[in-house]
């Protein structure tokens, strides 16, 4: 639980220093993706050499190679869509559509591991699914901007990750997890964007640093999450960020807030309550 709490307030805090450094500070995306994995593999480097351990027996078989290299192409594909969309839409709208995260992530957990099927947690996310889709809804007419489709098909890839970590996470520990996994990316990424680093201000640097710590502390607590507690326990606690990412745009970037997408959140963030009260019980 405390795992949970602490990747919480990190990820809150996380989205809201990445949006100063995409919308208000100008930092291209095809910048900062690079520059960002590398201080995630160099803060979580320390992390790795203090808790890590890997089973290689295990590690080294077709299973765990095949479910290595998804959560790889998987992570490469939907921080792309992700960075471009918290660069490309308000605060509040990026947040409504990442709110659906947890459902999906509780919806596979249920899928996924036996013993965690139940009716209530397919119809919640049917219910949430809608009010999704309400939110949207501008004189009787559908619409999504291109950005929030790609943070669309971006959180369904988040929340497929979700599912693999908790299966590597049988022979990997999370601190040893995360650190490969953003050295590998990292090196992914530089050689698909090739950046050229010149131009990036100081204080553009500290933000992106300061971002990178935030990372490493919110995935590495939220790796320990899904092991120690249970993928959907944490994913519970993990609701809350929304919460306060909604807070900081009102004070910090003075976005209004609409009435349906308030209504919109409270009807996802009760089922997805609802989804885990219904898998406790």
């Amino acid at each position: 639980m405390i795992a949970g709490i602490v990747a919480t307030i990190s990820q809150a805090l996380g989205i809201t220093i990445d949006k100063v450094i995409l919308s208000q500070k100008r930092v291209p995306q095809s910048k900062f993706i690079p520059i960002l994995f590398l201080f995630l593999a160099l803060f979580s480097l320390p992390v790795a050499f203090w808790l890590g351990a890997i089973d290689f027996n295990a590690l080294f078989t077709f299973k765990y190679i095949a479910l290595y290299l998804l959560m790889i192409i998987v992570a490469f594909a939907w921080n792309i869509l992700y960075y471009w969309g918290i660069g490309a839409e308000k605060v509040n709208e990026f947040e409504l559509i990442l709110m659906f995260n947890p459902l999906i992530v509780v919806l596979l957990a249920s899928l996924f591991f036996k013993g965690e099927r139940n009716f209530q947690i397919i119809l919640a996310a049917f219910i949430a699914s809608l009010a999704l889709v309400g939110a949207h809804l501008k004189r009787e007419h559908i619409r999504f901007s291109k950005a929030s489709v790609g943070l669309i098909f971006c959180v369904i890839l988040m929340s497929v990750e979700t599912i693999i970590h908790r299966y590597l996470l049988d022979i990997i520990s999370p601190a040893s997890l995360y650190f490969t996994r953003t050295l590998i990316l990292f090196i992914i990424f530089a050689l698909f964007y090739r950046p050229k680093i010149s131009g990036i201000k100081f204080e553009s640097w500290g933000l992106i640093a300061l971002t990178g710590i935030e990372g490493v502390i919110q995935f590495v607590a939220r790796f320990y999450g899904y092991r120690d507690a249970g993928v959907i326990i944490t994913t519970l606690v993990l609701t809350l960020a929304p919460i306060l990412v909604y807070f900081a745009a009102y004070i910090y970037f003075k976005e209004q807030i609409k009435k349906r997408m308030i209504v919109a959140g409270l009807i996802i963030l009760a089922c997805i309550i609802w989804a885990t009260i219904a898998h406790g019980g």
